[in-house]
């Protein structure tokens, strides 16, 4: 199939499919080529790019991708793999979720404080400090 059907089927622009490629995430056979020199999609990518996007809903970037689909070329991505590095991401999610937290927290007391000056007062930056 070409690019453009590919998109459609897969809900990816060409460009990302594309970009895909270039970084190595989509590998393609050596004989991809067309007459015309277009490329030929086998549908096993359909099923990759399908892969792809459920792992980035879940959270995960293109390098932590990768390294899914290394470990399943390499035929040792086994449930127990896959269990660990699901384990890890949620680990460093709550990791996230607390750093956000904190975060949120901070931006509270800031608001509060400010809330506490008249509404004309003019600040200056450094006046807006971290309430610890």
């Amino acid at each position: 199939m070409l690019i453009g059907q590919l998109s459609k089927c897969t809900g990816f622009s060409k460009d990302t499919i594309r970009y895909y490629e270039k970084i190595g995430l989509v590998v393609l056979p050596p004989k991809t080529r067309r007459d015309n020199k277009y490329k030929d999609y086998p549908e096993e990518v359909v099923h990759l790019l399908n892969a792809i996007r459920k792992y980035k809903e879940l959270g995960f970037t293109l390098e932590e991708i990768r390294e899914l689909l290394v470990l399943q070329s390499i035929q040792v991505l086994d449930i127990s793999k896959l269990l660990q590095i699901l384990e890890r991401k949620i680990t460093g999610t709550d990791a996230e979720l607390e750093r956000l937290h904190t975060m949120k927290l901070q931006l509270n007391r800031e608001r509060q404080l400010l809330l506490g000056k008249k509404k004309a007062h003019i600040i200056s930056l450094p006046e807006m400090q971290v309430a610890a």
